[in-house]
């Protein structure tokens, strides 16, 4: 099983444009071939979870995984009884079920997978088809756009999946627990140079926020050397791709109330805030429960100004572009503050962990916080790919700190235990490497 979701991590990033363009007509219901993917993970989730709950509750701090999302799914999941969408619903519900499973999954391998914490390694190498389809993309077939997307669905989707990797190789090389050998940590530097300069191309501002979130936390508290790189920071500007999204956003900031020419044009950020106070207004008279699962984008055709159902780019609605807003508007005060508790749960016990692996804790920390920056004005909750790598890679470290720390309360202080697999090791107690 550990082989099998090894193969999931690794070969994810490289087919979310394959899974888009097969799609497959069941029950009525337009389905990618995503979808039975996320079913078959599902599944795995489960069977692990039968097969292994003896062993894996007996375990100190067991319930930790499962209990992190419990509150939020089951809000989520009876909210499909009232959404304009139940079968969408249904969908999202699953989705969701599968960020959670990938937080549990980490949890549910044998004791040397999460002593190797091989999983980190997986995500790395999945980087490496997307990484180069992105550079054959800006040579030979750039989007008319301007913006790299390589195998993904959209360049956001892409920008933030380099976030994540990043964030996971910035562990990697600040945490005492589990780190690449001195040989790999020099390349993935150079690695990590190329990963920021398609982060770039991708011309997602969010991304390039929440990636020199995690780097200057990394320059600060863990190795200073690297902060002479801030100073280069505004010659950045005099690159086009930056220069010309940053530019956009002094541009069309509020709406005139039509949009006939090029003149009445809003840039996106102003088209966020119109449609989340759209938004706001529509769910005020159901601001406990809200409107239901996956009822967003249904709903913004007739709530948002800008919605066109005739035109291609609202067709089925629009996202809310922000998992906060789209969070309060379905599932509402209630789901909101269910869904934020996830997270006040993570630095909680990030904290616990502070001293077992206190630089790693720190990385780990700027990363959800870069993560929940992406939440505050993107669709979050519609990348598939994204979420599995982010929740796998918390789920990953997590994991390993239980083991760690129950390995700590039944060994001497003096024990020292070694283990090296292929680029990444897993240094005894206390030891940097």
């Amino acid at each position: 099983m550990e082989s099998l979701i090894f193969i999931v991590f690794l070969m994810r990033s490289s087919v979310d444009r394959v899974f888009d363009t097969l799609r497959i007509q069941a029950g009525g219901m337009e389905m990618t071939a995503g979808a039975f993917l996320n079913v078959a993970v599902l599944g795995l989730a489960a069977l692990m979870i039968l097969m292994r709950s003896r062993s894996i509750f007996a375990r100190p701090g067991s319930a930790f995984p499962s209990l992190i999302w419990l509150p939020y799914l089951l809000v989520a999941g009876v909210s499909i009884a009232w959404s304009s969408d139940r079968a969408s619903g249904i969908r999202a519900f699953l989705v969701l079920l599968t960020y959670a499973g990938f937080f549990v999954i980490p949890f549910l391998v044998r004791a040397p997978a999460r002593h190797s914490a091989h999983l980190l390694k997986a995500i790395i190498y999945s980087s490496i088809v997307p990484a180069t389809v992105g550079l054959l993309e800006l040579v030979f077939f750039l989007d008319p756009s301007g913006r790299a997307k390589s195998t993904f669905i959209h360049p956001n989707v892409f920008a933030f999946y380099l976030m994540v990797v990043l964030g996971v190789i910035c562990f990697l090389l600040s945490s005492s627990t589990v780190q690449f050998t001195p040989t790999v940590r020099k390349l993935m530097v150079l690695y990590s140079a190329l990963l920021v300069g398609l982060l770039i191309m991708t011309q997602t501002r969010a991304a390039w926020a929440g990636a020199f979130l995690i780097f200057v936390t990394y320059a600060i508290f863990v190795n200073r050397r690297y902060l002479f790189v801030f100073a280069l920071l505004p010659l950045l500007i005099f690159i086009p791709a930056v220069g010309d999204r940053l530019a956009d956003l002094d541009r069309g900031t509020a709406y005139t109330g039509a949009m006939e020419s090029k003149a009445d044009a809003i840039n996106s950020f102003a088209w966020r805030n119109l449609m989340w106070d759209s938004a706001f207004k529509d769910v005020a008279d159901a601001p406990v429960f809200g409107k239901g699962l996956a009822s967003f984008a249904p709903n913004s055709l007739k709530f948002f100004p800008l919605a066109d159902a005739n035109q291609e780019y609202y067709r089925g609605g629009i996202g809310a572009h922000s998992a906060y807003v789209q969070a309060f508007y379905e599932t509402g005060v209630v789901g909101l503050f269910c869904y934020l508790m996830i997270y006040l749960s993570l630095f909680f016990h990030i904290l616990r962990h502070f001293k077992i692996d206190p630089r790693g804790s720190i990385i780990l920390t700027s990363t959800i916080a870069a993560y929940m920056m992406a939440n505050y004005s993107d669709n979050i909750f519609d990348y598939g790919s994204l979420n599995w790598y982010f929740w796998g890679f918390l789920g990953t470290v997590f994991a390993k700190w239980a083991q760690q720390r129950s390995e700590s309360s039944i060994l001497s202080p003096r024990f020292v235990y070694r283990y090296d697999v292929s680029g990444l090791r897993a240094p005894g107690r206390g030891l940097y490497g």
